[in-house]
């Protein structure tokens, strides 16, 4: 059933049974909230159920509401804890009640050709509308010269956001840009030129100013200033990748098809922006409240010496955690967990727009290193269990090559950043 909702082309049968049918209907709202309805699903009518008809519409609608009210009847004065499977169920006719007339409407807007018809004309008004889809991995169709362009285009979008920003910039740089050159181009020319560790420096000098300036209850004026602060840095970090060694890195990635890289010993932070460059991603940041250190968005590290009874259950959970940023709370089962987390990662990854994309990765652990995510085992069922995932481990070989700021200097320089901005953070 997932992967028929998620299908590129669905053929949909309706008839008054469809329509009264629980998991048919769950299907149908399924692929309705999947978006693309309209281009994805290709309806056959096979009996007199008249989706024209307002009257059978709303027959629908009542159908659905006593569905659900006898459903929910029964679970009264039932102990929530104990009936949670049942639940569920209930949950599933509620769905179907409130979306019912929404998607039957949107349904009978569709030119719909009766079977007996495409019997005759051997289905070809069907077959005519499945046409060849696009390749699933819309990255490898962008050149790493385009996908930077988009990154530019972004940064000026994000320092849009704030004018107060850009003007208090403009002062923390002393420097007077003219018409020839913008601020975004000015940044990220000096972040090519080694200049990054300033850069930064000066777009926290901008921030605090202006964070002082503004007062906090200047409640909208401050989550622009924050968006644009942040944003920035998170752009301007891609340009510290030496072109040369991104381009033959790229190169060796599309040479393997294991969704496993093999990246030089280089810091957490630094992961995550050659994992976001080579995915044509956005890297996103975040202190950790705990231990105040700066940890990747889209990554995850287990730490050594933690061991737990089952270790592939350990690191599923955490990678929850992190990928839908709130940790687990509801009783799943490990199907139900790697299900959601399966699908949530291949829709961030294969999304069109870069502001939405994100690219998870795992980072391994050395060999001889005392985590439980060092076992061969738990990794290759890992891999198994989550192929839209990416496996990361670092090797001994020197990063200099890599960043055209030192790394160490590059993470120093990010963390002290953030932390800039966890400081000023709003409660």
């Amino acid at each position: 059933m997932a992967e028929l909702t998620a299908a590129d082309h669905v053929i949909t049968v309706f008839s008054k049974l469809y329509f009264q049918s629980k998991w048919c209907m769950f299907e149908l709202l399924t692929i309705y909230q999947r978006g693309g309805f309209e281009q994805r699903t290709h309806p056959i009518i096979v009996d007199d159920c008249d989706l024209q008809s307002q009257s059978y519409r709303l027959q629908l609608v009542e159908f659905w509401e006593e569905q659900y009210q006898t459903a929910k009847s029964a679970l009264k004065n039932k102990d929530p804890a104990v009936v949670i499977e049942e639940q569920k169920r209930v949950n599933i006719y509620r769905d179907i009640y409130q979306n019912i007339n929404e998607i039957v409407n949107f349904a009978a807007d569709r030119v719909t050709t009766p079977l007996a018809e495409l019997k005759q004309q051997n289905y070809a008004p069907l077959l005519d509308r499945i046409k060849k889809v696009a390749p699933e991995n819309i990255s490898s169709e962008m050149t790493d010269e385009e996908y930077l362009q988009l990154i530019r285009q972004s940064l000026a979008t994000d320092l849009k956001k704030s004018d107060v920003f850009c003007e208090q910039l403009r002062k923390s740089c002393e420097i007077e840009i003219g018409a020839t050159q913008q601020l975004h181009d000015y940044l990220i020319d000096q972040c090519l030129s080694g200049e990054f560790v300033a850069v930064i420096q000066n777009l926290q000098s901008a921030f605090v100013d202006c964070f002082d300036s503004l007062g906090r209850h200047a409640v909208v004026e401050l989550k622009n200033l924050y968006q644009a602060a942040q944003g920035s840095v998170s752009k301007l970090v891609l340009y510290n990748i030496k072109n040369d060694w991104m381009s033959e890195y790229r190169a060796s990635c599309d040479n393997t098809n294991q969704n496993e890289y093999v990246l030089p010993a280089m810091s957490l932070c630094s992961v995550e922006i050659v994992s976001s460059r080579q995915g044509m991603t956005i890297p996103d940041f975040r202190i950790d409240k705990v231990n105040r250190d700066l940890q990747p968005g889209k990554g995850l590290s287990i730490e050594s010496g933690i061991h737990s009874q089952d270790v592939t259950r350990d690191v599923i959970t955490r990678l929850y955690a992190s990928v839908m940023g709130r940790e687990l709370t509801t009783n799943l089962n490990e199907d139900e967990l790697i299900s959601k987390l399966k699908k949530t990662i291949k829709q961030r990854k294969q999304h069109k727009n870069i502001k939405l994309r994100k690219k998870y990765f795992l980072l391994f652990p050395a060999k001889d290193s005392n985590s439980g995510l060092s076992d061969p085992a738990v990794q290759s069922r890992l891999k198994q269990l989550l192929p839209e995932l990416s496996f990361i481990r670092l090797s001994s070989a020197s990063h200099d090559d890599v960043f055209i700021l030192e790394d160490e200097e590059l993470a120093v320089a990010i963390n002290e950043f953030f932390t800039t901005l966890e400081d000023y953070k709003l409660t």
